[in-house]
């Protein structure tokens, strides 16, 4: 029976990827300065390296290689040094990445097929079996024996070391047509050059290594904590979820993933049945990067915004190669890390609470931009401060207020009878463009009042709303940069008119610089309401994710309105500013997170530098139960509050970078 202990909050993530090409490896370690720096920072948790990126192991291993250039027998120091001190220390094990067994074994590297993303670096030298691809590393294919040389790896590790926790990087579903690949392919009755069933066999692959290795660690220890960290794993994918004790979100915001994607996964990973971690890093922008040191400031409001979200925080280094711990990094961890202790009473054990919940198009469909319009649904309801979850098909719908479909979810017969029983119980729902269509024909698996008549002939047109729609939405027709779909009404009351261009731009027929202007309404509305049920025309959601109008954001939560005219929470933090409420583990209070920082673009990375003090934010909340005090938190410090007619309880707070408010029940 697996039992896994209660993860700490305050980890470093210590990369070790080093090169045979570097000299005195481990030299300078030192178990007083490594000790030092992880207490001066408040460290309580330390990811330190078996084998690494490289192949190379930093330790007397007989199962891998120890670095050529190893000089003190580094991870049994580390480990033996944290037991001392009371830091756990989960192990690392590169899985996908491993140059020496490339260059040892070249019929284990992934061959990418034709046309897909390359696995490795460019050929050089046009005999090299090896494959092409990565930022110059390879990828090792799962399907080979490799798996099994990982597998007795793992065995040496955990039976030499019983560790606290495996940490396994850089796994996924990866098509392959090497000749392992090739010739189970041909087993299975399949095609090579069919790209379904190439998936059809990485996904095969894929579970088999994560049964194998999981299997083997749990059968060791059952108590061994467990990740495989995916780079091609999205939301719904949850028959991986058994073979992960915890679920770790890597989101470096500098390093690519941007400061929403975070809270934007979070949001999903918190409905599943298991502690999770953020991960980001110390780097300015992201892994590898010796000497970049991002600002305490923005290191502080990310394990802050972890922390409000009901994650642990994990902070990634790199380690030199001579083993020397970087003061200066310890000392900005230490900034981020600090008040974070006084914080965790309130953030274990919490529930989230939510009134809408997003249907995750990236979950459901394989469409190329379902995440893209996943997250022009998050920044609107982030940004106007509404509780909501990110779901899947699987999930309770019943929870939510509203369930929001975004742009491309097609309806199977199942979530039909589901949003149905959804709608008959009091639900509502939003869609637009293409979701609510049913999988298998253009037709409305729902009662709309409409009828779908395709896609719209016009590049572009505009919306102009009815007085139904209320709120800072202009008067006039405003421009949508794709078109909607032609929809009939029947019996749906229009929120929403659709106006037409003059004509098309093309070549030699055009007007001004981008498209010519609204001529006259078209034959389709932009927006209709049918009892429970608000339809937009156009790809809203798509469409603001990749251009910002702030008029899309309007109109769609003046549809929000049109069904929760008193949301749970109510406050005049800016737009940039982000809102979490918990309930806590006795059941009857609740904790309220306010965040605000604004990233800002410098070059080509987002940074967070001022991070200024809101003074006299109001915050109105409606719970079911009285409130009878409030208090700031984490110093206990009451505040006065009044509780109006309607039930919402009002205060005033101030804020710089995260604030919890406390109201009791």
């Amino acid at each position: 029976m697996k039992s896994f202990k209660s993860i700490r909050y305050r980890q470093v993530h210590l990369d070790f990827h080093t090169s045979e090409h570097i000299t005195g490896v481990g030299r300078n370690f030192d178990e007083e300065q490594f000790i030092s720096c992880l207490q001066s920072a408040q460290v309580d948790t330390i990811n330190v390296f078996a084998m690494c990126h490289h192949g190379w192991s930093y330790f007397d291993t007989k199962v891998g290689k120890p670095h050529p250039h190893l000089e003190t027998n580094l991870l049994p120091r580390m480990l033996d040094a944290c037991s001392k001190n009371d830091i756990e220390a989960p192990i690392y094990i590169t899985v996908g990445f491993n140059e020496l067994s490339a260059r040892e074994h070249p019929d284990w590297v992934a061959i990418a097929p034709e046309g897909d993303d390359p696995y490795g670096p460019p050929k050089s030298d046009p005999e090299d079996p090896r494959s092409t691809g990565f930022d110059g590393w390879h990828m090792l294919c799962l399907n080979t024996p490799y798996l099994q040389y990982l597998l007795d790896y793992t065995k040496e590790v955990m039976e030499r070391f019983q560790p606290v926790g495996i940490f396994y990087d850089i796994v996924g579903e990866y098509p392959c047509v090497c000749s392992y690949c090739r010739d189970s392919l041909k087993e299975m009755g399949l095609d090579e050059n069919n790209p379904d069933h190439r998936k059809q066999l990485a996904k095969k692959v894929y579970l088999n290594y994560l049964q194998q290795t999981s299997e083997l660690i749990w059968s060791l220890n059952p108590e061994t904590r467990l990740y495989h960290n995916c780079c091609t794993e999205k939301m719904g994918e949850k028959q991986y979820y058994p073979y992960y004790s915890h679920y770790d979100i890597e989101s470096l915001p500098t390093g690519g993933w941007g400061y929403d994607y975070f809270t934007s996964m979070v949001r999903y990973i918190r409905k599943q049945d298991f502690q999770y971690l953020g991960m980001t890093g110390k780097f300015h922008k992201s892994w590898g990067e010796f000497g970049g040191f991002k600002n305490p400031t923005a290191l502080k409001y990310e394990c802050q915004q972890m922390l409000a979200f009901g994650a642990r925080i994990c902070i990634g280094d790199q380690l030199h190669p001579d083993g020397q711990m970087d003061e200066e990094t310890y000392r900005i961890i230490g900034e981020a890390f600090d008040g974070i202790a006084a914080k965790e009473p309130w953030c274990k054990d919490t529930t989230s609470v939510a009134e809408i919940a997003i249907l995750s198009a990236n979950a459901l469909m394989d469409a190329d931009d379902s995440r893209t319009s996943d997250m022009g649904a998050y920044m609107m309801l982030e940004e106007g401060h509404y509780l909501f979850d990110i779901i899947d098909d699987s999930m309770d719908f019943s929870a939510y207020r509203i369930i929001v479909l975004p742009d491309c979810i097609r309806v199977s017969d199942a979530l039909q009878r589901k949003l149905e029983d959804y709608i008959a119980s009091g639900g509502n729902v939003i869609m637009s463009a293409e979701s609510g269509l049913r999988v298998d024909r253009p037709e409305f698996a729902l009662d709309l009042g409409v009828e779908f008549n395709g896609k719209s002939e016009w590049d572009v047109d505009y919306t102009l709303v009815t007085d139904q729609l209320t709120g800072s939405l202009v008067r006039s027709p405003f421009l949508n940069y794709e078109s909607g779909y032609q929809v009939q009404v029947n019996r749906a009351e229009v929120l929403a008119q659709t106006y037409r261009p003059y004509f098309n731009r093309r070549h030699g027929h055009f007007c001004s610089h981008l498209h010519a202007p609204a001529k006259e309404e078209a034959d389709y509305p932009a927006v209709v309401k049918h009892g429970n049920i608000i339809y937009i025309a156009q790809p809203l959601f798509r469409l603001y994710r990749k251009h910002g109008v702030q008029l899309y954001r309007d109109l769609f939560l003046a549809c929000v309105k049109q069904f929760i005219s008193a949301p749970t929470v109510k406050t005049d933090l800016p737009s940039a500013g982000k809102v979490n409420l918990t309930r806590q583990s006795n059941g009857t209070d609740y904790v309220l997170h306010l965040l605000y920082a604004v990233p800002i673009l410098r070059g080509d990375t987002q940074v967070i530098e001022d991070v200024l003090t809101l003074k006299d934010i109001s915050v109105q909340i409606k719970l079911d139960e009285t409130v009878k005090q409030v208090m700031l938190l984490p110093e206990m410090t009451m505040i006065p509050h009044r509780t109006d007619e309607e039930g919402y309880t009002s205060v005033s707070v101030s804020l710089t970078g995260h604030q919890m408010v406390l109201f009791e029940t």
